[in-house]
């Protein structure tokens, strides 16, 4: 998939790639980087999991962030919210969507925004007020498990397998000592991750319908 994008980006063309998954993103700078281009990622929100990637040849000093954060009012699980977006949008158009007070933060590209106005979904763009700081946070997440790769790598918005490299070299540390994968987080626990920062588990909040966990972190990126 990353090919399709690599190759309309040779001899000189700017180009946006729809919002995609840690790994992809991982695969897809690797390879820019060996080809000479340059490659700006935009989330929308801090440690945002799913990006939108910018490549464009290296005379160009710099590209503008195509991505839109939007407000979108609901009741209920944030699960039952992304399945109809996820049946709204085209695929490629749904980034992070974030639990917030009385509803979401959604993180799309103007194309997006017209196809749920169309859909009379109610969605505004999020005032600055409601916008999360960039350098700490505290975010909710839902995971299938509270092992320490998948919790890293969800909390620091990176690929598990990228997280799972760290822990394997040691990067990562637990309860004072150095975490290994399958080592399992409990509420106030608190992770380092050389390069990436530090993650506070602040609490368990349940279990969704899918019978994934909903988790409260505390994350604050390495500067």
């Amino acid at each position: 998939m990353v090919q399709v994008y690599l190759k309309k980006a040779r001899g000189g063309r700017v180009v946006q790639t729809p919002f995609l998954e840690a790994e992809e993103l991982e695969e897809l700078r690797r390879l820019a980087l060996a080809e000479g281009l340059r490659l700006e990622a935009f989330g929308g929100l801090p440690m945002a999991s799913r990006r939108v990637a910018v490549l464009y040849p290296p005379h160009i000093p710099a590209v503008s962030d195509p991505t839109l954060v939007l407000f979108v009012p609901f009741e209920g699980e944030l699960e039952t919210v992304e399945d109809r977006l996820r049946g709204l949008l085209e695929p490629g158009l749904l980034g992070d969507l974030e639990e917030v007070a009385g509803g979401a933060l959604l993180v799309t590209l103007p194309k997006g925004l017209k196809a749920l106005e169309a859909a009379g979904l109610g969605v505004r763009p999020a005032a600055p007020e409601e916008l999360p700081k960039t350098h700490e946070r505290v975010r909710s997440v839902v995971v299938p498990s509270l092992r320490v790769d998948v919790v890293g790598a969800r909390g620091f918005g990176v690929s598990r397998a990228y997280f799972a490299q760290g822990v394997k070299a040691g990067k990562v540390r637990l309860r004072g000592r150095m975490a290994t994968g399958s080592d399992e987080l409990a509420e106030g626990d608190r992770l380092l991750a050389e390069g990436l920062g530090v993650l506070v588990v602040r609490r368990v909040l349940g279990q969704t319908r899918r019978g994934n966990l909903k988790v409260e972190l505390e994350v604050e990126r390495g500067s």
